[in-house]
């Protein structure tokens, strides 16, 4: 007769509280740590992706410039503490008779800024830096590489022409305001060969520079 073996006694599923505790402390301390370090983070590649941002813009209102071949020119315009837009000063529709081109323009001085944002051809969306991001005086931002810092800012546009060059619309060289702008606060500085663009991030008092030579070339801080 064979003997009866008796059941195994089952082993306890799962963790203990101590282990429980213990991996919620290990947890807690990590992310003491990490957490930190990972928002610092995420500001300084918030503030480099609206750096980015803007540059590409400036380029893309060049762009324009060269691919319309345009007489008057197109403008790079900071119309708001957070906000800009490009516009394009040449009269799209020359030959239209009737509303919305009620007005035709051949020369900056008889165009009109309150007629060219009606116009859908004309201008750009305004757009708008990521959260928390701002312009500010190019004078409170570092100096470039091997260049020299920025002073006050003087105009709110850049000009782009035909050839991909750029101004301050503060120049009479440059053609000057359009005609019926605003007073919009000015975030360009241009002092000779270079215009430049401030970004700041109040939070943690980061700024970062773009710079636009007479060329039009686009450069951004490291």
């Amino acid at each position: 007769m064979s003997r009866l073996t008796p059941p195994r006694a089952r082993g306890q599923l799962g963790f203990s509280l101590v282990e429980l505790i213990t991996v919620l402390g290990i947890i807690a301390i990590m992310a003491a740590v990490l957490l930190p370090a990972l928002a610092s983070y995420m500001r300084l590649y918030r503030i480099r992706g609206a750096m980015q941002q803007v540059a590409s813009d400036i380029s893309t209102a060049r762009m324009k410039a060269i691919s319309r071949n345009v007489n008057l020119g197109v403008i790079f315009a900071v119309v708001g503490t957070d906000r800009y837009q490009i516009v394009v000063e040449d009269d799209m529709d020359p030959g239209a008779a009737s509303p919305p081109y009620p007005v035709h323009w051949k020369t900056i001085a008889a165009e009109n800024w309150t007629t060219l944002q009606g116009l859908p051809a004309q201008v750009g969306p305004v757009q708008q830096l990521p959260y928390r991001i701002q312009f500010d005086n190019p004078a409170s931002c570092p100096a470039p590489l091997g260049g020299v810092a920025a002073t006050a800012a003087d105009t709110w546009g850049l000009r782009m022409g035909r050839l991909g060059s750029a101004c301050g619309l503060n120049a009479a060289t440059c053609g000057g305001v359009p005609p019926a702008a605003p007073a919009l606060t000015n975030y360009i500085d241009v002092a000779g060969s270079l215009s430049t663009v401030c970004l700041w991030q109040p939070d943690t008092n980061i700024r970062r520079w773009i710079t636009v030579s007479v060329g039009g070339r686009v450069s951004t801080q490291p």
